[in-house]
Parts: structure tokens; sequence; C-alpha cells
């Protein structure tokens, strides 16, 4: 008795190695979630202990690891911390002359001296940075050297509330504690912060938790992007889907195999090995024939005469049906659900990565050729250089305290 065909289409994966190679893209899409949702917990629980650890109103102690208050400039200081940034700009097109830019961190000055905090208690901290500070803070300031060629600033201005960590002491105040010190009277014991042995100093205009808050939001709409492309990376293996779980393994009637050539229209012509094939109908009351392409190693190895052959057949839909015992996938459309697996690991990578212009080196991109020049100048180098700082300061702070987004400067 001549043996049942067990053959599969050309360019498809064979069962069982199909399910290995599809369920190594679903579990890699899974995997991503998991890890999106898993940094989501993360970063909402360190913004919850990021904002239990300061109380702005608490009493101030030797020792104290984090103070908050307003910014007051020391006496004979025309600033407190400013971090100047210098970039470079370049432009790039594509082959249809769509333009793009790029602004690349050249140097990077930190300019640090003692300011004072004005604490909710009315006490007022000397703080003394290091010039390795961490200022997170805005880059709102911009000045232009040459229309390739500016400079950023994120400077802390009066007025403005922040939280500074670092140590805080008792120490000989320059300036004097309480209403009765005077400015040439000798310097008396006050709070001093400096920088901490372990950590050094960090100064943030936010909240210590909207770092964290900034996090949690990025990942939630990557882990909504990566579901989205997991509904997208199915359209491509719907066929292979439909044969998994609506197919079933039926024996349907070989009647041989042939060649046939196709034209593309170009004068190339391309040799098909196919065999003929026939099945019942969903409704059994009538016969399907299907002429189905093999690749050719297994046409050489196929009888020449008529026979029985392996189909998965998919009742609901007969155009899924495809030849063999079990569910092969069509390689194509798996590289592209690949690809998009890809898309979706590339996606949770860069969210993972990302930092903020104090956390690494600065580089931005944009869509177009570089923006015009403009006559920006620094707040420093305003001839009204302290009232507007002050008002800006002001005004920051007060955009903080209603927690609003900055405004992007491109």
């Amino acid at each position: 008795m001549q043996p049942i065909v067990k053959v599969f289409e050309d360019n498809h994966i064979d069962a069982p190695w199909s399910y290995v190679s599809v369920f190594a893209l679903d579990a890699v899409l899974l995997l991503v979630i998991a890890f999106c949702v898993r940094e989501i917990r993360r970063a909402r629980r360190a913004a919850v202990e990021a904002d239990a650890v300061i109380k702005p109103k608490a009493p101030l102690f030797e020792g104290a690891r984090f103070v908050a208050g307003t910014v007051e400039l020391a006496q004979g200081e025309s600033d407190a911390v400013r971090v100047t940034i210098s970039q470079e700009g370049s432009e790039e097109s594509d082959k249809n002359n769509n333009k793009t830019h790029t602004w690349t961190e050249t140097e990077r000055e930190t300019r640090a001296r003692p300011f004072y905090l004005r604490h909710d208690t009315g006490a007022r901290v000397r703080v003394e940075p290091p010039e390795d500070v961490l200022l997170v803070d805005t880059l709102d300031q911009k000045e232009w050297l040459h229309s390739s060629k500016r400079k950023l600033r994120a400077e802390l201005l009066p007025g403005e509330r922040v939280i500074v960590e670092g140590r805080l002491h008792k120490a000989l105040d320059p300036e004097g504690i309480g209403e009765t010190a005077g400015y040439r009277e000798a310097a008396t014991m006050g709070f001093t912060m400096k920088p901490s042995l372990q950590k050094g100093m960090h100064i943030s205009t936010e909240s210590l938790s909207r770092r964290h808050e900034l996090r949690a939001r990025a990942f939630f709409w990557t882990c909504v992007g990566v579901g989205f492309l997991g509904l997208v990376m199915n359209i491509p293996l719907g066929t292979y889907r439909l044969r998994v779980f609506l197919g079933e393994n039926v024996v349907a009637t070989y009647f041989g195999k042939r060649t046939y050539e196709t034209n593309n229209g170009k004068g190339q012509t391309t040799v098909h090995h196919g065999v003929d094939v026939r099945y019942e109908s969903p409704t059994g009351t009538a016969h399907l024939s299907r002429r189905i392409e093999i690749d050719e190693d297994d046409y050489m190895e196929l009888p020449g005469g008529p026979g029985e052959i392996w189909i998965r057949h998919v009742p609901s839909l007969p155009s899924a049906t495809a030849l063999g015992q079990g569910s092969s996938v069509w390689f194509p459309p798996w590289c592209a659900a690949a690809v998009i697996a890809g898309i979706a690991v590339y996606r949770a990578y860069r969210t993972h990565t990302y930092r903020r212009w104090y956390e690494g080196r600065l580089q931005e991109k944009g869509k177009g050729p570089l923006p015009p020049q403009t006559n920006e100048r620094f707040l420093a180098d305003d001839p009204t250089a302290f009232a507007a700082r002050e008002k800006r300061g002001l005004a920051r702070a007060a955009r903080a305290a209603k927690h609003v987004d900055p405004i992007p400067m491109d």
C-alpha cells in the first residue's frame, strides 16, 4: 500500500520548527511587555519613595540629606549655579532630498558659586556646591554664535524653588544668621549644605519624583506601542494562526506533480514545481482542486502517480489550507513579523537607555534644515540681568508648582 505523502509548501518552515519559530516571536513580545511593566512599577515605586523623602517644612537638623527652599544669591555674587553646553549643528539629506538636522554637544561648562536657600521655616541655609554639582533643570536659555554653532544654558535663578541633596552641617556663615546679624558683623554659626562624600551634590528644580514619573510615563506608552506592534505582527501570521487553531489534518487526493512556467513581463521566465490536490469543501457538497507550489528537492522525491497526501485543512477559510501534517508558516511573512518584533525590542531599549541632558552627552535631532539663527542672549548678558532673572525664576517656580512640563525649545 502506497504511504500517504507528507510534504510542505515552498518557502514554508515545516512543523514542528514552525511552532518554535513563531513561539520565539511571541515570547520576545511578551518579554518586552513584561520588562516595560516591571520598569513602570519600579519607576512608580521610586516616585512614591522620592516624595516621602523630602518634607519641605520639616525642621532643619545636622546631617540632613535633603533641604528644600527658595534660591537667594549670596552677597557679591551674580549667579548661583549654571551649566552651559556648546553645540555644533549639521544637516543630512536622504535620496528624496528630505533634510534632517542634528545638534551635537562639543563642550560643557559648569559654574557653581555659593548661594542661599530660604527654608519654609524662615531659616537661611548656605549652599556651597562643588564644580561637579549635578543640576537638574531646564535648558531654557539659548545664544547663537553662528548658524551652525550655539550654546544652551540651564541656570539656577533667584526666587526659584529647588531641592538640594548633600549633607547639612553646622558651620560659620559669612553673612550671619538671624535678624540681628549685619553685613559687617563677624560670621556666626548657621546651617551649611555641602556635598556628601559618597554622592556629591544634586540640585533639582523639579520634585525628586519627577524623573521617575516621566520614566513611568515613557514606559507606559512604550508598552502600549509594543502591544500595538504585537497586533500588527500577527497580521502576516494570520493564516498560520488559523491553521493552528481552526485547522485539522486531513487526507486529500493527490493527482501527481507537474512543472509550469511564469513570465514577469520583462522576458524573465521562472520554472515552478507543484502538486495537484483535491479535497472536500466545508459543506461537503463539492470538491476543491488546487495546484500548490513545492520546492525542487521535494518535487524530485514525490511519486509521479496519483495517491493520497496530507493537508492542514481550514474549513472556515479554505484559502488558508496548506500542505503538510501540522501547521507550517510561510517564511517571508515570518521575516516581516520578526522585523516588527525587532522594532518592539529596539523601542523598549531606547526608552530604557534614554537619558536627559544632565545625565549624559546631549544630542538633539530634528526634521528639516537647521533653524535660522536668532539674536537670543543669555539672561546674564541682559542689561537688566538681575531683574529679568529674578522675574524668570519666580515664573519658573510657579510653573513647577503647577507641575507643568516645560515647552520644548525647537
